[in-house]
């Protein structure tokens, strides 16, 4: 049985109960079976950390019983999924509304609100649109088939993975432990240093350590710079 911040990889598989529709997965033939590959998309086991709440509510709570390398397969029931569905999320707005906004709207598009929400047009229709913004799959139960793969246990290997989740896999940034464990030295190289976001993926690594890894530790970001670093 695992607990609160233990490092797990899951392979996985998602369905609608109702219809048996794929709706994702860590499994690339089984993502081009279903019609949903995504040539974009890394197909590999995912990185769940017990107790971040990253993935949806019932899928977190059952891995808590999983041993490593155990399968299973069970359901999820919307509360604990995407929600029940919420009739005071559909709405009627003008066509024109949307039309300003750059929208032109069909049925069974994903648009973007101005206030940053999703919604779903379900009809165009007189001028009018109607719009779900309950989730796609609110009111939904899902099934799931899922395999914890590995279970990461040694301090080091868990930075590694973090490392990995902001920075990429086969990244270049040197990590350092202190034989205390009180102190992370991680060094970032100069292909990163015009990364848009770098200094949020440091301060979101930086935060995860503390909270899931090595809670008494002090974590030191070094970046040299020199005359070769501008060179290229």
């Amino acid at each position: 049985m695992f607990k609160d911040n233990d490092f797990l990889y899951i392979d996985y598989t998602s369905k609608i109960k109702d219809t048996g529709e794929v709706i994702d997965t860590t499994n690339e033939e089984e993502a081009k079976k279903a019609n949903i590959y995504n040539p974009e998309k890394k197909y590999k086991p995912l990185l769940v950390i017990l107790g971040e709440h990253r993935v949806i509510q019932g899928l977190e709570e059952a891995l808590y019983n999983f041993n490593e390398n155990e399968e299973k397969d069970f359901e999820v029931p919307p509360e604990k999924a995407y929600g029940e569905r919420d009739p005071s999320k559909v709405k009627i707005v003008s066509l024109g509304e949307l039309k300003r906004q750059g929208v032109n709207p069909y049925p069974n598009m994903l648009i973007r609100l101005q206030d940053g929400n999703y919604a779903t047009v379900k009809s165009v229709s007189g001028g009018r649109v109607i719009l779900d913004l309950n989730h796609p799959y609110a009111g939904k139960t899902i099934l799931y088939h899922v395999k914890v793969v590995k279970v990461v246990k040694d301090d080091v290997e868990k930075l590694k993975s973090l490392l990995d989740r902001w920075f990429g896999e086969n990244n270049k940034i040197g990590l350092e432990l202190s034989e205390d464990k009180k102190s992370v030295k991680i060094s970032i190289p100069k292909e990163y240093f015009l990364l848009e976001d770098l200094q949020t993926r440091k301060y979101i690594l930086a935060k995860d350590i503390l909270t899931y890894v090595l809670p008494e530790s002090a974590v030191t970001y070094t970046e040299t710079y020199n005359k070769e670093t501008f060179k290229g």
